[in-house]
């Protein structure tokens, strides 16, 4: 018996194997004959669906603790867009993977609350050349190069700048073009609630507004010189007067081989969003059930260099400070006060071995964030995090 339950076993450790070499080598297959092909979505503008995937080897050191090294899966999304005729195009999206959180706490998040149906569906309806409506679930019109949901560098983004929901919202758009390379959008969402029993809930569906305007500078050959992502947003809160504002810039400079990207983020928030500083008083006290006032000013350059063909080198700074609005809570917090500043820093050598097609690529990057907290009482807190991650992304065409 226990030698059958061994054979058995092996088998299955065998078709597992299989499974994963099959689901791993295939991709790479198909991405080489859609490339050699030169599909693209003009061919079929119907029906697209892609697959977005990212995985990689982390070894990280947190409070000065060897934390391991770990395989990790960070991205599996599968995209469907395409048009229903000249007027209608869609566009679907679905996370098949989610990112494991901490509540404010400092307890993992159970599965349930952070399961959604899907992640993007909406319509975009064309009125003309240069106005179009978008209806459904679908991306915060935030600016900066953070939030560009068109960025596929997503180990290079602050990770602090998403704060705590990072899933789209319904709601309605409507962009305008007014010339070629401006545009202009107004969105109006579903808020950001607060799933907490204990939480005071005046206000259940909170409605949040955004004005972005994106444009680009181009050359005599339609190169993007300089690419804009501006926007303020404002959102209200579950709480009467209480609001989220978000001031988002960020630009960008191609100057072939090197381009330059700075963002700053300005986000005034009356329920701290992210929940770092939540978490850490409602575990110096257990009996605290609210959000403290603060803001979070965030800067950030990165600088990419295509040094020779198919390669990159990557070096990014960003810096963010963090304000109380208002005291309380045992005097730890004083109105106006500085409590935080953090610092990161990210270097790494990326590859793309396909040249002028950035949907494959590996990279190696090195992360080092250094967290301190300027009050006496929760200095304890202080990180000097290091992170080295070995990793591929790739996209590929399904249909």
């Amino acid at each position: 018996m226990f030698y059958y339950n061994k054979i058995k076993k092996m088998k299955k450790t065998k078709i597992i194997f299989l499974i994963l070499f099959l689901g791993f080598f295939y991709p790479f297959h198909s991405f080489s004959e859609i490339i050699k092909q030169k599909k693209t979505t003009e061919e079929n503008p119907h029906l697209n669906v892609f697959l977005d995937y990212s995985s990689s080897i982390d070894s990280s050191i947190e409070k000065e603790t060897y934390r391991g090294t770990n395989f990790c899966e960070s991205n599996l999304k599968l995209d469907v867009m395409g048009k229903v005729n000249d007027k209608i195009s869609y566009h679907f999206a679905k996370q098949l993977l989610k990112e494991k959180e901490d509540d404010e706490w400092g307890f993992l998040k159970s599965e349930e609350n952070s399961k959604s149906i899907i992640d993007l569906a909406y319509l975009k309806y064309k009125w003309n050349d240069k106005l179009y409506f978008l209806f459904g679930k679908q991306p915060f019109a935030f600016g900066s190069m953070e939030f560009n949901p068109a960025c596929g560098e997503h180990i290079y983004r602050y990770p602090y700048v998403q704060k705590s929901n990072k899933e789209s919202s319904i709601g309605f758009s409507f962009i305008f073009i007014p010339k070629k390379d401006h545009e202009l959008q107004f969105q109006v969402v579903n808020g950001m609630n607060k799933k907490e029993d204990n939480v005071n809930r005046e206000i259940n569906h909170p409605i949040g507004y955004s004005l972005n305007w994106n444009w680009n500078l181009n050359n005599d050959d339609d190169d993007q010189i300089m690419k804009n992502r501006w926007s303020y947003s404002i959102f209200q809160e579950n709480e009467k007067r209480r609001f989220w504002k978000l001031l988002a810039l960020g630009s960008q400079i191609n100057c072939n081989p090197v381009s330059i990207e700075a963002n700053y983020i300005f986000s005034d928030e009356d329920l701290e969003k992210n929940g770092d500083l939540t978490k850490i008083l409602r575990i110096l006290n257990r009996n605290y059930y609210y959000y403290p006032s603060v803001t979070y000013g965030t800067y950030s350059v990165k600088l990419k260099y295509n040094f020779i063909p198919k390669w990159n080198l990557i070096a990014k700074g960003a810096y963010e400070i963090g304000t109380s609005k208002k005291g309380g809570f045992n005097d730890i917090l004083e109105e106006n006060k500085l409590f935080k500043k953090a610092y990161v820093y990210y270097g790494g050598i990326e590859f793309s071995p396909i040249i002028k097609n950035e949907d494959l690529s590996f990279y190696l990057a090195y992360q080092n964030q250094r967290i301190n907290y300027n009050l006496d009482k929760i200095k304890k807190e202080n990180r000097n995090d290091h992170l080295i991650i070995l990793g591929l992304s790739y996209r590929i065409k399904i249909i």
